[in-house]
C-alpha cells in the first residue's frame, strides 16, 4: 500500500538517525515512538515486505537500512 511506502522512507531517515548517533538495535517500540506511530504498525509495515526483526532485540539498524533501501529501490543507480 501507498501509506506503507511513504512511511518506509521515514523509518529509513529514523535507522539512519540513530545509527548515527551509535545505537545498534532499535524496538519497533521505539521506532513508532520516535515517529508518532504505534509499535504493532511498525511491525505491521515491515511485515509486508519480511521478517526483520530479533524477538527481546528488535531490529538490528544497519541490516534494516539496507533492507528498507533496497525495497526502496534506493541501494542502487538509476539511469
Amino acid at each position: 500500500p501507498k501509506a506503507v511506502v511513504s512511511r518506509l522512507s521515514l523509518y529509513l531517515r529514523q535507522l539512519q538517525q540513530s545509527l548515527l548517533g551509535g545505537q545498534t538495535t532499535i524496538s519497533s517500540k521505539e521506532l513508532g515512538r520516535l515517529l508518532g506511530f504505534t509499535d504493532a504498525q511498525v511491525r505491521k509495515d515491515l511485515a509486508y515486505f519480511g521478517h526483520f526483526g530479533y524477538p527481546g532485540i528488535g531490529y538490528k539498524c544497519e541490516e534494516l537500512i539496507t533492507a528498507v533501501k533496497r525495497i526502496l529501490g534506493t541501494d542502487q543507480t538509476w539511469p
